[in-house]
């Protein structure tokens, strides 16, 4: 339902040129985003090579870039939107982030960030207890359900690459706040995931949903 969000917010800005997909994976999803708003030009940023070369097959321009540390070889004000799907939670340097949004993007063009909400009811109760929350249990290099004996996988010794791990996870205040220091507007916050009710009470109440979707505007 996250995915169905993304597409409606993009649906809704109807970026028809320049789309960039900030950690496109293999591009599965970006390529279909790009055919339901119809962009006329794609690109793509991952890290991973092997991803960046399934992406590259499926026809994306992909720019292989540490988001934590690179400057994006993109020129200023040449993309229509910026496109980001569960990824400002993996990067240590979100103002990098923001920032390097911002500068790419043209006047008047949009963002798109979804992600992990710590408000979510689910990590709500995992801080009462004084557990990890469930979005952070996968911080670590070393192991995976560290600080929450309720998580899948709990403490299983398993070796991840660092831009698989879960660096923070935010609020919506949180990055409406961040993303307007360097200039942008929100337009619109959807909601998905309600644990354990279903998908859609998370558009109800969108401050504790499970995963949000936030769009601005440059």
């Amino acid at each position: 339902m996250s995915r169905r969000n993304i597409q409606k917010a993009l649906q809704e800005i109807s970026p028809k040129a320049t789309l960039l997909d900030v950690g496109c994976m293999d591009g599965e999803y970006t390529e279909g985003w790009t055919q339901a708003v119809k962009a006329k030009h794609v690109m793509g940023i991952e890290v991973v090579p092997e991803l960046v070369k399934s992406a590259k097959r499926r026809g994306i321009e992909v720019l292989r870039h540490d988001l934590n540390k690179d400057i994006w070889k993109i020129k200023d004000k040449s993309v229509d939107c910026v496109l980001s799907n569960l990824v400002i939670e993996h990067l240590s340097n979100v103002d990098l982030f923001i920032g390097e949004s911002y500068r790419v993007l043209k006047k008047g063009g949009y963002t798109i960030v979804s992600t992990n909400n710590l408000s979510s009811w689910h990590n709500i109760l995992s801080l009462v207890l004084g557990w990890t929350p469930f979005d952070l249990v996968n911080s670590s290099n070393r192991a995976w359900g560290i600080g929450n004996p309720y998580t899948l996988h709990y403490q299983e010794q398993l070796i991840y690459e660092s831009s698989f791990t879960h660096k923070s996870v935010y609020t919506i205040r949180w990055l409406k706040e961040w993303y307007e220091l360097y200039g942008f507007k929100l337009v619109s916050v959807k909601g998905a995931g309600y644990y354990p009710l279903p998908a859609f009470f998370g558009n109800i109440d969108k401050i504790h949903c499970a995963f949000m979707t936030l769009t601005f505007q440059k």
